[in-house]
């Protein structure tokens, strides 16, 4: 028996076709009405919004039209565009969770379009999973970046599995090209959008024609040079800001906390470090006594704890050289704190992998902490800004009504196994079986992608910092979406008979 081939999509058109079908037409409106009672529900448990101390960050650069350095301007810029048409907080809400349901919709019915449902039963559990997802639903109910780019990130996998399927050159272009325009977003939301840009080089490799090479490299040099176009405009941002020629001196005080984590289990002898400054906090930071944190995680308290060495030493330094803390904050994020990570890292790598990087790979698959979802904040931005930017009212404050999240949460972790282990032995089937189940070789790269783009993700979440479960969202849907398209081709496609 031969591979039943399925008809290859040739463009938008045709899914616009698809989309129009009775079933589609009926899928659509049930899970409309899902999200309706899902909001009503998140909204009544949740009056307000969740947030932590970045929230307050996000809308104070907002309010003041003005980057802080600490973190892209793109999430300010949203709030900017939301708060011109309502400067209602309820309203904001409104808008994260109407864009949210929209991409998470467009990013299922791509995958349903390009791997037909053999089973009702596969399908709706995989939409159960993609629209009833905890951590989703409650990131749009939060002031925080995390779920205007998660939900950017769907519509940016989606274009990328267009750009490959589409026939017509026309429709492949204009994938592209929006597939980029997110891409720009992306970084400009958060810096972790800098990552994504291995996975599109890669979308454009395998979706245009080889024979016509000339076509795949003019659009990578364009990705190339859009992404150090970024690089470049916001260093000089920076530099116009604090005077420090620095992409983001963040990135620096970050890889030294990670590092810190190894640090009290290590020797360090600082007579090896070449570099004056480097050396100096060297000397400073293994005189605290505070050092080691008990925990069974990595932690960023390192970086935020103003007893531990990262920001004593920077306000000592600013005390000193009577400069602005902003000013040493990313003086020595660029030039010290970096210097002195990589020095970590590559000194005591064996060190750093089991204290820090090995246990951070743990969390991947079992996320233990949240700062958002497990306690809701009412302290996470200041009175005078509820006034002037939300509009609240003499005496309105910050409030929930339930502890739904925080009595649940343990459950999630768990969850997060089931659908690990899953997946594992979903890409195990599909690499044993790979030349039986699919029926058109786009359909094998776009499982590659989708496999690409959470590997590269999680491996770099890995590295980056401290894991916690909001960083799942980006993800969510492409690590469930391989679910869906595993145990729909391998269950239910016949076999070849030699």
């Amino acid at each position: 028996m031969k591979k039943n081939k399925i008809e290859e999509p040739i463009g938008y058109s045709s899914f616009l076709k698809f989309m129009l079908a009775r079933e589609n037409r009926y899928q659509l409106l049930i899970f409309f009405a899902a999200y309706v009672v899902l909001y009503i529900i998140l909204v009544n448990l949740y009056p307000y919004p969740a947030g932590i101390s970045d929230s307050g960050s996000y809308v104070r650069a907002a309010s003041e039209n003005t980057p802080d350095t600490y973190r892209p301007f793109g999430y300010s810029k949203f709030l900017i565009m939301v708060h011109g048409i309502s400067s209602s907080i309820h309203f904001l809400v409104f808008i994260q969770f109407f864009i949210n349901v929209l991409c998470t919709l467009f990013l299922l019915f791509t995958i349903k379009y390009f791997f037909p449902i053999k089973r009702k039963f596969i399908f709706y559990s995989f939409a159960f999973l993609a629209i009833v997802s905890p951590f989703t639903l409650y990131l749009s109910n939060s002031v925080l970046s995390d779920s205007l780019f998660t939900s950017l990130t769907m519509i940016w996998i989606g274009t990328g599995l267009w750009m490959l399927y589409s026939i017509k050159i026309p429709d492949k272009f204009v994938s592209f090209i929006i597939h980029a325009l997110l891409l720009y977003c992306l970084i400009s939301i958060r810096y972790t959008g800098l990552i994504y840009l291995a996975v599109s080089l890669v979308f454009v490799l395998v979706s245009f024609d080889r024979k016509k090479i000339w076509q795949p490299i003019s659009l990578v040099i364009i990705l190339l040079l859009m992404v150090f176009g970024i690089y470049r405009s916001q260093k000089s941002k920076t530099f116009r800001l604090v005077h420090v020629g620095t992409f983001s001196g963040f990135s620096g005080w970050q890889k030294a906390s990670n590092a810190m984590n190894c640090v009290p289990y290590i020797d360090i002898n600082p007579a090896k470090i070449h570099d004056k400054k480097v050396k100096e906090f060297t000397r400073f930071a293994l005189q605290f006594d505070t050092l080691l944190i008990t925990a069974t995680r990595p932690t960023a308290r390192y970086m935020w704890d103003n007893r531990l060495p990262l920001k004593s030493y920077c306000f000592y330094e600013a005390q000193r050289t009577g400069t602005p803390f902003i000013y040493q904050w990313n003086y020595l994020g660029a030039n010290v704190y970096g210097k002195f990570g990589s020095f970590i890292m590559k000194k005591y790598p064996f060190a750093f992998a089991r204290y820090y990087f090995l246990p951070n790979c743990r969390l991947i698959f079992y996320p233990t902490d949240d700062q958002v979802l497990k306690v809701f904040r009412t302290d996470w931005i200041p009175e005078d800004l509820l006034k002037s930017w939300f509009n609240f009212n003499p005496g309105e404050k910050l409030y929930s009504k339930s502890k739904v999240y925080e009595k649940t949460f343990f459950l999630i972790p768990l969850i997060r196994s089931v659908l690990w282990a899953i997946l594992m032995a979903c890409i195990i089937m599909i690499f044993m079986k790979r030349k039986q189940i699919f029926s058109s070789p786009c359909q094998t790269k776009s499982v590659f992608m989708l496999l690409t783009f959470i590997l590269i993700y999680y491996a770099f979440s890995a590295y980056a910092g401290p894991f916690e479960l909001r960083y799942i969202g980006p993800v969510h849907l492409s690590l469930i979406s391989l679910i869906y398209i595993s145990m729909n081709e391998i269950e239910f496609n016949p076999k070849i008979k030699e």
